[in-house]
């Protein structure tokens, strides 16, 4: 630069025509065209239904209605339980025409709702305490346990909650002993009521379920102060304790706590099909004839663009949801198309699946695959599973060019691990070996980890459970 510009000069250049020249600047328009995804909110809801599960969206269509007034939902109605009633705000509560126990279906006093609800009505005299028993009563657990936050059933009820808390210890007197237990430790201490003199060691012992759990034995004698045949005692009692009393007042089996999402069933003609559960969905309706005659009623602009927007918003809703459902009937039912094998015979059968795989079966993004799959599940022949349960890697397997699920071999660990030898329990070494020898090419550390995922102790704990199991203790 500094060499050219005398030359430049010599040839008779001006230093502005020199500048001029070097330093041109201009504005030019240019159209270019690109591809890019906004979310708008419409979208960001969409995907949002696309998460929830059938009670997760009746939550928000409920919700949804109560901000708008041109949606109407029917809700689905619930297999048990009763409608909490508010308190009034002064000391007695009026009773009349409100009977929970008239409310139940089943009146001959056999099923399990029946028989909590009247001994509601045998533990607790006041009317106060009466309306709080059958409040806490609805949300007990099939398996006796209580799940529910006082504090969320207290505000419900406009009530105190130390007057919940002390309705509930009333009621943790209910027979058999361990209802309305809120936890595992608290359910097997209101099994000892009379356990006499051994009632505190047995509460130490409560108190130290993990060390049981691993088989600590020597540092629960020290925790207990006891020796061998003391401890052997002890445990004895520990296992003739029910965790889950409320299995007793019904017919033996915890029905489940949610009801699946979809049903996978073979039609008449032996076809696999599959179905919403519709019972577990709300049905929605946009009132058309009310957004009419309202617009007819109002004047003004800003409230002819409030009902404009609330009838778009309820119209987008429904297409939306009933967008979710079909996405969710197409997914599960290639699912199901692809894993007919365990359908028909159980676990052994699973077969590997990737996300990619329905993606492109269904023409969809991998992502909506996820997010269709993460919440949902489904009721099959062989049990209620996540829809997330059907896919899994590929293990090599001699026997098969697709390989093996890592759900059938996890399926082989447990079934191996539930017929080992107790004195002999099989260590993760013996169970590669064993898998090694099916024809299935799987490594050490991949054993551990699936014993760990399916919370399968190793093989010196088991050893250390079974030796306490045993008639005769060996501390």
């Amino acid at each position: 630069m500094l060499q050219l510009y005398p030359a430049l000069v010599s040839y008779g250049l001006s230093d502005n025509r020199i500048l001029g020249d070097m330093f041109q600047v201009s504005m030019q328009a240019q159209l270019a065209q690109r591809q890019s995804l906004v979310f708008t909110p419409q979208l960001q809801q969409a995907i949002k239904l696309l998460l929830l599960n059938n009670v997760d969206l009746t939550s928000y269509v409920e919700k949804a209605a109560e901000e708008n007034p041109f949606l109407e939902v029917k809700l689905p109605e619930v297999s048990r339980g009763i409608p909490m009633v508010p308190m009034s705000s002064g000391s007695a509560v009026d009773q009349s025409g409100y009977d929970p126990i008239s409310m139940l279906v089943d009146r001959a006093g056999e099923t399990f709702g029946a028989q909590v609800f009247a001994q509601v009505e045998d533990l607790l005299s006041d009317h106060d305490d009466r309306a709080i028993g059958y409040a806490l009563a609805s949300h007990l657990e099939p398996t006796g346990w209580l799940l529910v936050a006082l504090e969320d059933v207290a505000a419900n009820l406009c009530a105190d909650v130390a007057q919940v808390d002390q309705v509930l210890r009333k009621l943790q007197r209910a027979e058999p002993a361990g209802l309305f237990a809120r936890n595992l430790r608290e359910c097997l201490r209101l099994q000892l009521r009379d356990a006499g003199k051994d009632r505190a060691k047995m509460h130490v012992l409560i108190d130290h379920l993990n060390l049981v759990q691993q088989g600590a034995l020597p540092e629960l004698r020290r925790k207990l102060d006891c020796n061998k045949e003391q401890l052997a005692g002890y445990l004895r009692q520990l296992r003739r304790l029910n965790p889950k009393p409320g299995l007793e007042l019904g017919d033996g089996h915890a029905v489940p706590l949610q009801e699946p999402d979809l049903c996978a069933f073979k039609d008449a003609e032996g076809e696999w099909s599959v179905e919403l559960n519709n019972s577990t969905l709300p049905v929605i309706k946009v009132d058309e004839e009310m957004g009419r005659k309202v617009r007819k009623l109002i004047g003004k602009d800003a409230d002819c663009e409030f009902v404009r927007g609330s009838l778009g918003t309820a119209r987008w809703l429904t297409r939306a949801i009933l967008q979710r459902n079909e996405t969710s009937i197409k997914v599960a039912a290639e699912i199901v198309r692809y894993q007919k094998p365990f359908l028909d015979e159980g676990m052994q059968k699973m077969r590997p699946l990737k996300l990619k795989m329905i993606a492109d079966a269904v023409g969809l993004h991998e992502s909506t695959i996820s997010r269709v799959t993460s919440s949902l599940t489904m009721q099959t022949p062989q049990g209620c599973f996540p829809l997330k349960a059907f896919f899994s890697a590929a293990i090599e397997s001699d026997g098969s060019d697709e390989g093996a699920s890592a759900w059938a071999i996890r399926n082989k660990i447990r079934n191996m691990v539930g017929a080992e030898p107790q004195n002999r329990p099989f260590s993760d070494d013996k169970i590669t070996s064993e898998l090694n020898s099916q024809g299935f090419q799987i490594a050490r550390r991949t054993v551990a980890k699936y014993r760990k995922l399916d919370r399968i102790p190793s093989s010196s704990q088991r050893r250390r459970s079974y030796e306490m199991s045993a008639p005769s203790i060996q501390c």
